[in-house]
């Protein structure tokens, strides 16, 4: 019998199992009601047939797990309520760790030499990274689950991880998270009351729930920190020589990067301004070097250590704006498949939810104008958001709101086809509603909005409020450093609207090195703290330094998150909102995973409110 034939029979095997599993809707059996319902049963029987009971229930979990269908979860906690919290642990960490080591030699088996075969240059990118690190990034994936479980075991069957490396690493990573759900299916087996509901062991199993996954992602950090990744830690910068080629784009230039490289060689002086201030042209050469490289078919500049900001065009003397020809690069490199979008799985899962059915919102009629307050600014700070957008319905009565993603980082890490697809969905859905003017708080936002949506008229909130709006003032006076964001640095109108706000609110402005067009990057830009995390911590840093001692406000919630790291951060909101609390320190960001949450109980409100 050749190879393809037990391929097809094996295939034919899991697609009958798993129509059988939903035809005869086993998928129902396996819920927490039926768990609770049926607990005095399965306690009985295992008393008397504990070999049996164990033997299905294995037999059950690792077909579950194998064949990637729904049901590990509930069976988890029932294992919990079944044997207990150390018993249940010892046997779920086993059943789970084995049918996920099956369910990646079954991707191995089936689909490996097809994926090898089509994606050639990527997989063999991938293997070089999986040999380098990939016990520790498998092992950060287990901790902190940032790609949903079938996901990972499919794909580390197409790379050349051994699979004895896979199981040790997978039991190991997934123990904490194991014990954590076994223990709440332990304490949600003894409920009899609804006294019980409130005992201090089922209280303590959700709370274990919920900060497990912040609890996962501080000992990550600190391995990270400690022992690095890939040769580089945390609060390290790559090295300034033997630049890093595996980013670039390896092909002839396309036509369009082909274009911004003659226009920036052309251009550029090589005097050397824009290479004194930035630690990435340090490291890869004058934009002249750089376009001269690429016009040779010499890629030597990885494009994803570029943070996007447009500093070098606001200080060349020549206004030369080699950021186009940057994100050109990454637009290339996303086509060839030279660049790993792995280490960006976090940003790009948090992008793709926002995106979701669950978590968007349109107005459920027509109507001229919406607020768009963007993905984070609802997410760290829901009460502000919904303080501003009750002022600016004072202004106008019939504004609503909208709650979506614009696929910024999408844009920004050159995944160009899939950003316009998506970003066409939402115009599409704003146009049907009747929307003619977008209010947006977001900088990247606006941004994305004022470039792609030429059929909106765009204003930032804040340009709105300076013009319409008086607010409280301070008890006491005070001075602010501001941080203008950088994908606004040219925007002088929307500058001037920020000032005004916090002036009308009784704040003096400290005239900061570094703003309005010549504003330098918090940090965050292109997501290069996925990437280079030192060249991130730069940024940050020098603007912190900036500040000094004084609060500094910005108009960015992405910023004022990255910034608040090394010093004293507000919105721009929280400060016209609650001026005294921000004064003093006591407006918090939310983070992870209540940014979701919060999320969701603003779109409860705009159903309740419509």
């Amino acid at each position: 019998m050749n190879k393809i034939i037990k391929k097809l029979i094996i295939l034919a095997v899991i697609a009958m199992a798993v129509a059988a599993y939903f035809l005869l809707d086993l998928n129902t059996y396996l819920t927490l009601e039926n768990i609770k319902a049926s607990r005095e049963e399965f306690a009985t029987i295992l008393d008397q047939r504990p070999i049996m009971v164990l033997s299905v229930y294995l037999a059950v979990y690792l077909t579950v797990v194998s064949l990637n269908l729904p049901g590990a979860l509930p069976l988890g906690l029932l294992a919990g309520a079944m044997f207990g919290a150390l018993a249940g642990t010892v046997i779920v960490s086993f059943a789970s760790t084995i049918g996920a080591t099956i369910a990646c030699f079954l991707a191995r088996y089936l689909i490996r030499d097809w994926v090898r075969n089509r994606f050639t240059g990527f997989i063999s990118s991938v293997d070089k990274g999986i040999n380098k690190e990939g016990a520790f990034y498998l092992f950060t994936l287990r901790m902190i689950p940032v790609i949903p479980f079938f996901v990972i075991n499919m794909v580390m069957g197409v790379t050349s991880m051994p699979l004895k490396t896979f199981f040790w690493v997978s039991q190991l990573g997934m123990l904490p998270g194991t014990f954590v759900f076994v223990n709440a299916g332990s304490q949600l087996g003894r409920i009899e009351s609804a006294g019980d509901i409130f005992s201090p062991g089922l209280i303590i199993s959700f709370i274990l729930i919920g900060i497990f996954p912040l609890i996962a992602k501080k000992i990550i950090s600190a391995l990270r920190k400690r022992y690095g990744s890939a040769g580089q830690t945390q609060d390290q910068e790559l090295p300034m020589t033997d630049p890093v080629v595996s980013f670039a784009p390896r092909g002839q230039a396309s036509s369009e990067l082909a274009e911004y490289a003659a226009e920036n060689k052309e251009k550029c002086t090589d005097c050397g301004i824009c290479e004194s201030q930035c630690l990435f042209l340090k490291k890869y050469g004058s934009p002249r070097k750089i376009a001269e490289e690429v016009l040779a078919g010499k890629n030597l500049t990885d494009p994803f250590e570029c943070s996007l900001c447009d500093h070098c065009s606001a200080i060349c003397p020549e206004k030369v704006a080699p950021v186009d020809m940057f994100l050109s690069m990454r637009r290339q490199a996303v086509q060839e498949q030279t660049v790993n979008l792995a280490r960006y799985a976090p940003l790009l899962k948090y992008e793709s939810t926002g995106h979701t059915k669950l978590f968007t919102w349109y107005p459920p009629r027509e109507c001229r104008s919406v607020f768009f307050p963007g993905c984070t600014l609802p997410g760290t700070r829901l009460e502000t958001t919904w303080k501003m957008f009750q002022e600016l319905k004072k202004i106008n009565p019939d504004l609503s709101m909208v709650l979506d993603c614009c696929h910024k980082p999408s844009h920004d890490l050159g995944r160009q086809d899939y950003f316009e697809e998506r970003f066409q969905v939402i115009t599409s859905r704003l146009k049907k509603a009747g929307v003619q003017e977008i209010l947006v708080a977001c900088p990247n936002c606006y941004k994305v909005f004022a470039r792609y949506g030429s059929e909106f008229q765009v204003k930032t909130v804040y340009q709105v409020l300076a013009e319409n709006n008086e607010f409280p003032n301070i008890s006491t006076p005070a001075q602010l450093a501001l941080h203008d964001p950088c994908p606004l640095r040219y925007e002088e109108e929307i500058q001037k609207s920020v000032r005004m706000l916090l002036e009308k609110t009784g704040f003096e402005m400290k005239k900061m090195k570094k703003s309005g067009p010549k504003t330098i990057c918090c940090g965050e830009g292109g997501a290069v703290g996925f990437h280079n995390p030192g060249f991130a911590k730069a940024w940050g840093k020098k603007r912190a330094q900036l500040a000094g001692d004084d609060l500094m406000v910005t108009y960015c919630a992405g910023c004022a998150g990255f910034l608040g790291r090394w010093g004293k951060v507000c919105h721009v909101g929280d400060v016209i909102f609650s001026p005294d609390r921000a004064l003093a320190g006591k407006t918090r960001a939310s983070k992870s995973p209540l940014t979701y949450i919060n999320r969701l109980i603003l779109k409860r409100r705009l159903k309740k409110n419509r």
